[in-house]
């Protein structure tokens, strides 16, 4: 149990025991009472072995106590007390006759030793008298001293020292060889042990043995007291009561120093488990501080991300539409002017490809993009997929291809499969020196249920700094004008949308793998369906298309090129003018309409309301960019990604005008 010595109140169990210490000195004393008078051997070296240890015991207190933080005035006094008490006690051993040099004193003359010692032991409660008075005064009432109590102390040693050097004080004993006490050192012995007892009382009259401090000063003067007692009764030295008198008051003396030790070890002991508490705590805070900071980075990037997607939403919509009028377009003047304007068409088709899996790509890394995933065999795919990035690399560069023929099937996004494919290559291609190889490799992860595919090159590597931010949007450590910084951000879009992975490993001076794995697919793929060619125009019929587009130019050139293709046209800027249309009798067979419209009916409310009124009408949905798009397909709705190919939307259209016809819809034309 930790010892509070300072302001802490004293337990029951620690007043008990200081009363059966006192009780235990007092039964000592008055056992040896009737053979204190025994004379014993002398020997003077144990007045030495007994100021010694009481110099080390008192100066020890005067320690711990004065260390005590921000101490009281009435502990400094008796701080103070321990380092008067202990100061005599050396010079007690350098003036006792024998106790360092046989027969003669270290320091001062015959007399010096008994004046010394009666100062010592009345001293000492002295001053715990005024430590008790200060206690128990009022707070603030008397103002503090002048000199501190530790300075005083020693000037009073000093003092006294000096008054029995200079000063002709009748000797405390009759005569250097006489060991027996005069009536002088009697009464005075006796005053001394008044003056313990007197403190001794004042501590317990005035309840200050309710504090642990004053509580554990009892013994030690209840000791000073009896042993004064016993060895002024046994009325010389080296008798039995002076002997054990001496024996009484080191462990009197003792008992303070031992009880302020175990506090001591008790503080350092809970001072090592706080510090365990608080390392543990340290490490538990930097741990959340890592965490939070990596929530923090994650929140950042998933914020990137969402100001990206918010972004790519708002222009894929426009940028698709500019597309899509650029593709129809080309394609009507291609028909007009014919195979002359082949190879210009071609350059556009191409760029516009080009375009188009940019905006891909922004859509799928924001988690905009739906993909539309099928099971495949990647040992089956990558041979074709490799041969068609052949002009992606440099002459200078080997590839290796090396294809697990057991590899399990997949599910992907074949697309998506393919621009990823391709931005790792080209990654991989600028990163390469000339005469490098770049390592495609596909296996069945060997620990677990997924499939590797790798692209590694001989590069210069990474550091992990750079490796941190390579999957970030727009992050490249590439030339200005030759990065975009969107390709292994779509690369790890595209893996954690197909419910897989994508890892980088890269060594500065030892190149990079980057790796990406795909569950293994529980079903097998589906044989291809037989391709057939998209017809040129919908049939001799005219089939009636009734066009809804807010923007002018797209809708214009959808007419034109609906037009050549054989079909009936009416067209419509937004959903309220076409449901206008359809009430003054339009019966269309095929509804094209686009998805995001202004005002308050979009293109899927629009389907869903032509499909009550006219439940024959065949409905395609048109987009750029839309979140309700996944709502109309949802709703059995088809749905057209702007930009499409012309040849696509015919043959579509052919599907549409087949099924109105088996429906038995009425064939009038309607004029636009």
């Amino acid at each position: 149990m930790a010892i509070e010595l300072v302001e802490q109140p004293a337990s029951r169990r620690q007043q008990r025991l200081v009363l059966g210490l006192c009780a235990a000195l007092v039964l000592a004393a008055a056992v040896l009472t009737p053979i204190a008078g025994w004379q014993g051997p002398a020997w003077p070296h144990v007045a030495g072995i007994y100021g010694a240890a009481a110099a080390v015991t008192y100066l020890a207190t005067f320690w711990l106590l004065s260390g005590t933080p921000g101490p009281q005035r009435a502990h400094r006094v008796i701080a103070a007390a321990y380092l008067y008490a202990g100061l005599l006690a050396i010079l007690h051993v350098l003036t006792f006759p024998g106790a360092l040099a046989p027969g003669q004193a270290a320091l001062g003359g015959p007399g010096n030793v008994g004046w010394l010692f009666i100062a010592w032991r009345a001293g000492f409660p002295l001053w715990i008298l005024w430590a008790v008075r200060i206690q128990a005064g009022p707070s603030g009432a008397r103002p503090q001293p002048a000199i501190p109590p530790a300075w005083l102390a020693v000037l009073l040693v000093a003092v006294v020292y000096a008054a029995t050097q200079l000063l002709d004080l009748p000797a405390y004993f009759p005569s250097s060889g006489s060991s027996r006490f005069t009536v002088v050192s009697l009464l005075l012995s006796h005053a001394s042990a008044i003056v313990s007892a007197a403190a001794v009382i004042a501590i317990w009259r005035r309840g200050l043995a309710s504090r642990s401090l004053y509580l554990w000063l009892m013994p030690m003067l209840v000791g000073d007291a009896v042993g004064l007692w016993l060895s002024t009764y046994s009325g010389g030295r080296y008798t039995l009561g002076w002997y054990g008198a001496r024996i009484e008051g080191i462990l009197a003396s003792v008992i303070l120093l031992a009880v302020l030790s175990g506090h001591l070890r008790s503080l350092q002991s809970s001072l090592a488990d706080t510090v365990e508490v608080l390392r543990g705590r340290t490490d538990a805070l930097q741990a959340e501080i890592h965490r939070r900071e990596r929530a923090e980075r994650m929140l950042l990037q998933s914020q990137k991300l969402e100001a990206v997607g918010q972004l790519a939403a708002g222009l894929a919509h426009d940028f698709n539409n500019v597309m899509q009028l650029v593709s129809v377009r080309v394609e009507l003047m291609r028909r007009r002017a014919g195979a002359v304007i082949d190879p210009d068409v071609e350059v556009v088709r191409r760029n516009l490809q080009r375009a188009t899996g940019l905006t891909r790509q922004l859509m799928l890394f924001s988690g905009r993009r739906q993909l539309q995933p099928r099971t495949l065999f990647l040992q089956q795919a990558l041979p074709g997929l490799v041969s068609l990035f052949g002009p992606l690399l440099r002459a200078d560069l080997k590839l290796e291809v090396d294809v697990s023929p057991d590899a399990w099937p997949v599910h992907l996004d074949p697309a998506e499969l393919e621009v990823a494919l391709a931005n790792l290559l080209t990654n991989a291609r600028d990163a390469t020196p000339p005469g490098g190889v770049i390592r495609i490799g596909l296996r069945n992860e060997p620990s677990g249920e997924c499939v590797e595919l790798s692209v590694a090159d001989d590069g210069q590597g990474m550091d992990a700094l750079l490796l941190e931010r390579v999957f970030e949007p727009f992050f490249t450590t590439k030339e200005p004008g030759k990065g975009t910084g969107l390709g292994l951000s779509q690369v790890y879009a595209f893996a954690k949308a197909s419910d897989g992975s994508a890892s980088i490993d890269s060594t500065p001076g030892k190149g990079t793998v980057v790796t990406l794995r795909f569950p293994r697919a529980e079903d097998s793929p589906q044989p291809a369906a037989e391709a057939t060619a998209a017809p040129d125009a919908i049939g001799e019929r005219g089939l009636k298309v009734m066009l809804v587009e807010d923007h002018e130019d797209v809708r214009e050139a959808a007419v034109m090129l609906l037009q050549e293709a054989g079909c009936v046209v009416c067209s419509a800027g937004d959903a309220a003018e076409a449901l206008a249309l359809l009430r003054q009798g339009h019966a269309p067979d095929v509804l094209l309409s686009d998805v995001v419209m202004p005002g308050q009916m979009d293109g899927v409310m629009l389907a869903r309301e032509v499909r009550r009124m006219l439940p024959a009408v065949q409905v395609i949905l048109a987009t750029g960019y839309s979140s309700e798009a996944d709502k109309a397909r949802a709703d059995g709705f088809t749905v057209l990604q702007k930009p499409y190919e012309t040849a696509y939307l015919v043959e579509l259209l052919a599907g549409a005008g087949a099924r109105a016809s088996s429906s038995g819809l009425p064939q009038e034309g309607v004029a636009p």
